[in-house]
């Protein structure tokens, strides 16, 4: 199950993409738009220069013929008609008439007003046609053929200082190589864009995953602690309970000592003058439960005045074995304690390890079916006592593996699901570790992992 702190981070996951789809959507319009906007100005400069060109050449072919009166000299200016890539051009006086025009195939030859008007102040005039329309200027060209790239400059001609232009002159030149040199530098600029445009879409794709990485990591990181403090609260909630149940169960167990061994004695009274099955039982669940009460008051009573001895590996083999073996023998169920633990173990934890392996080895026994084995294993590995009880049954369902060792998740029908919430309890008293090792439908097994040497803090 997630955190409640989950949503709101994915909330913010998302927002985070959303900013960083709006972030790179601006930034690309701005990077178009720049690109448009630089293409644009490269265009008008590079036109412009050609106008820039122009000028002097009509100057100085004005200066070769003119005397520094008024009138034009037509003919020199109309020489600039037979350089390569001209196409035509066209003289006007200083009123806009036309006075000549080479080749003389041109259509409608006139200075359009606005034109006029511009050239008036003495700015030149250059504009730059992709698909010019040749038919509509120049007569012979078919309507068939498509347009071709001209560039159309227009020049007033000065006439002195403080003087009106003498006339104007404009020229139709080839612009095909303008056109491949304008196409080239489009080309380049948009290398250039689409290369900066590229690089800073990756910059923010980069940005918004690692964005989303750490987001991912702090919602689980929130998850996992918020997880871990509910477990310590569960834990500790049952800790308190426990600890009031135990003192509730010592003062029980101790009201109940005397009771228990009057009746162990009314009972096996009525045995020795009865042939009834029933009594039978009767005193095996007597002498069980006088057993249990036994071994509950001895470890309280340890606990309370601090009583410190040793169990060895065997004598804890021979407990669990002794405690058991009864009950597996009446299911017909194989019972084997193997112990190849040598060492020793204080009594508190020893006591609690075989507390521990009394409610596993009951439910191992519950699990396995008659003919079967049960088998508890104690050994020793790196400084550390592993109990292993290990079963024959049907296996641990994965619903009720979720929740295995919270109260009331039992696999056992009318089972409580205490005695692994409580063992595990008790395993962290000491110091250990207790968990599922394996379960399948041969079989399951449990595992108490727990340090030789008492660790700071348990018990």
């Amino acid at each position: 199950m997630s955190s409640p702190l989950a949503r709101p981070v994915r909330r913010y996951a998302l927002a985070a993409f959303a900013a960083g789809v709006l972030l790179a959507a601006t930034f690309a319009a701005l990077v178009l738009w720049l690109r448009s906007d630089l293409r644009a100005e490269i265009h008008a400069k590079i036109i412009e220069r050609n106008a820039a060109v122009l000028y002097p050449m009509a100057l100085e072919q004005l200066a070769e013929t003119d005397s520094g009166g008024r009138n034009l000299s037509v003919t020199a200016l109309l020489r600039s008609a037979q350089q390569p890539g001209m196409l035509g051009v066209a003289v006007f006086d200083a009123s806009g008439n036309t006075l000549d025009a080479v080749p003389s195939t041109q259509i409608l030859v006139e200075l359009p007003t606005d034109d006029f008007l511009r050239l008036q102040g003495g700015v030149p005039i250059s504009r730059y046609h992709p698909a010019f329309p040749l038919d509509q200027y120049f007569s012979g060209v078919g309507r068939d053929q498509p347009g071709a790239p001209v560039l159309e400059v227009l020049l007033a001609l000065p006439g002195g200082p403080a003087n009106p232009p003498r006339g104007f002159v404009r020229y139709f030149i080839d612009a095909r190589p303008l056109a491949r040199e304008l196409e080239l530098i489009d080309r380049r600029t948009d290398r250039q864009a689409y290369a900066i445009l590229g690089v800073g879409t990756l910059l923010i794709a980069l940005l918004l995953t690692g964005a989303a990485i750490g987001l991912q990591r702090a919602q689980r990181v929130v998850e996992e602690r918020t997880e871990r403090l509910a477990r310590i609260n569960f834990e500790l909630t049952l800790a308190a309970k426990a600890s009031a149940i135990g003192q509730i169960a010592s003062h029980l167990i101790h009201g109940m000592q005397g009771s228990v061994e009057g009746l162990r004695s009314f009972v096996a009274t009525r045995e020795a003058g009865a042939d009834s099955p029933h009594w039978h039982a009767a005193t095996d669940y007597a002498e069980r439960l006088q057993r249990m009460i036994r071994d509950t008051v001895a470890l309280l009573s340890d606990t309370s005045a601090n009583a410190s001895y040793e169990y060895s590996g065997p004598e804890l083999a021979a407990i669990i074995r002794e405690r058991h073996a009864p009950a597996a023998s009446a299911k017909g169920v194989a019972f084997t304690v193997d112990c190849t633990f040598a060492g020793m173990i204080d009594s508190h934890r020893g006591s609690l390890l075989c507390l521990i392996a009394h409610n596993l080895v009951q439910n191992a026994l519950a699990a396995t079916p008659a003919g079967a084995t049960v088998t508890v294993r104690l050994d020793a590995t790196d400084g550390r006592l592993r109990l292993i009880v290990a079963d024959e049954g049907t296996g641990i369902s994965p619903a009720i593996r979720e929740h295995l060792f919270q109260p009331g998740r039992s696999g056992r029908p009318g089972g409580s699901g205490l005695g692994l919430a409580i063992s595990r309890l008790l395993a962290r008293q000491i110091g250990a570790d207790l968990r599922l090792e394996t379960t399948s439908e041969r079989g399951s097994s449990f595992v108490l992992d727990l340090p030789l040497q008492p660790q700071s803090g348990a018990g």
